[in-house]
């Protein structure tokens, strides 16, 4: 199967749902949705002759004549033996499995709902326009829901929400969507992992849309460690009002192909937003980041650091873009992606860019990439380490420190060991 047979196939697909759905609330028969796939008949799906797939070729994820009506769903109970990924980590508080919410014992202070029962009140298209690009147009028309999470008050607990995708037999393309919000004042940590619970081919495209209100905090972990060789697109729209504070954390380690792009918009004067990303690739992987920070007023700051390892034939595209708006004075801005080969056919592709349109501003921007410090690995074999675990460590120290600012310590030291493991480190090492 091609990309052109795919889409004649999805666009099917959603005929056929029309006719089987009855007229509830988030249905086929929605004008957004009905809407979001007419944008998806006419935007088709990307090549490398888009300037934003320049470097990943989505070939091998779209030849798959993929279901997307709902398979059985497993027990979530069931769930946590067969999810490797899951071990060592804080207890899931929200199932999203194949795109249905499965909520479990969240926060007093986290409220839920879902379109289904919350109806057009629940915010969708508003961040991420549902003719935008073709995978939130995709989303928007077949997530069987919408799940929201709002935050009110300081929450000191972490929500941790597990996106599963579930085959049953036969290859499965799900559309997780999550919509957030975080209230006045309100603080809110949020820990989202990927998972494949199965054996057949799998593509997960989530999407969720983020709002934070004046003075509002949120940290987000974007958890991609899965072991299977399945397929990922994230997108991720979020928007700042006055003095609100964004972390977010993509830890990126597992998967065949993944792709997240991360759109932040800064609307009220003084927010804040922090980037950070830890990539590993080895085999044939390929992991693409795309990030869009506009500063659309005045005195507001960015900050992005991403650090990428890649070996074997493994593959890492950053493509970031800070774009400063008319009007937007007192912007303080900076992005760095820095990367390690250690393969002569492993690639790193980097592509930092800026955008101003005012002129009392401070953004940087850099791109490195280059081999382990010579130097540095000399110094710990002067001091009788052997070279394989001088390497490892070093490897651990230069993606680590992206990590450093983790707001759990349990993500943390899980962090640390699947680096350390990826690293060939042993684990004693890290004590």
């Amino acid at each position: 199967m091609n990309a052109a047979e795919l889409q004649s196939s999805l666009v099917a697909s959603f005929r056929r749902l029309e006719q089987e759905q009855n007229h509830r609330p988030w249905s086929p028969h929605h004008p957004l949705r009905r809407r979001a796939l007419e944008a998806f008949q006419q935007l088709g799906f990307p090549t490398t002759r888009h300037e934003d797939w320049k470097y990943t070729s989505l070939a091998p994820v779209l030849r798959y004549p993929y279901r997307v009506e709902l398979p059985p769903l497993p027990e979530p109970a069931a769930l946590g033996a067969q999810l490797p990924a899951l071990h060592g980590m804080p207890p899931v508080q929200l199932w999203l499995l194949n795109g249905l919410a499965h909520p479990e014992q969240l926060p007093a202070q986290v409220r839920f709902a879902s379109f289904q029962t919350a109806g057009d009140s629940v915010p969708v298209g508003h961040i991420l326009p549902v003719d935008s690009e073709t995978f939130v147009a995709l989303n928007t028309a077949f997530a069987p829901d919408v799940a929201v999470l709002s935050w009110r008050g300081h929450v000191p607990e972490l929500c941790h929400v597990a996106v599963v995708t579930a085959p049953h037999g036969e290859p499965q393309l799900a559309h997780p969507r999550l919509s957030i919000t975080v209230e006045p004042h309100a603080r809110a940590h949020l820990l989202v992992g990927f998972h494949t619970a199965g054996q057949a081919p799998c593509l997960t495209n989530f999407v969720a849309e983020v709002s934070l209100a004046e003075h509002a905090q949120l940290d987000l972990v974007l958890w991609q460690t899965d072991p299977h060789d399945t397929f990922l697109i994230t997108t991720i729209g979020v928007e700042l009002a006055r003095s609100a504070r964004l972390r977010v954390w993509t830890v990126a380690l597992g998967g065949a192909l993944l792709r997240n792009n991360l759109y932040i918009r800064l609307v009220g004067p003084g927010a804040d937003a922090q980037l950070f990303g830890a990539t590993m690739v080895t085999g044939r992987q390929v992991i693409d980041h795309r990030t869009l920070v506009e500063h659309r007023v005045e005195q507001c700051t960015s900050n992005q650091l991403y650090k990428s390892v890649a070996e074997q034939e493994g593959t890492v595209t950053f493509t970031g873009r800070i774009h400063v708006y008319p009007g937007a004075q007192k912007t303080n801005a900076y992005q760095s992606h820095r990367a390690l080969l250690l393969s002569p056919k492993a690639t790193v592709n980097a592509r930092p860019q800026l955008e101003i349109y005012a002129d009392d501003v401070r953004c940087t921007h850099g791109a490195t990439t280059g081999a382990l410090d010579e130097d540095a690995l000399f110094y710990l074999r002067s001091r009788g380490i052997p070279e394989s675990r001088a390497r490892a460590l070093l490897l651990h120290a230069f993606v680590h420190e992206a990590l450093e600012l983790l707001p759990e310590e349990q993500l943390r030291q899980r962090a640390d060991e699947l680096i350390a493991e990826r690293a060939h480190l042993p684990a004693e090492s890290l004590s």
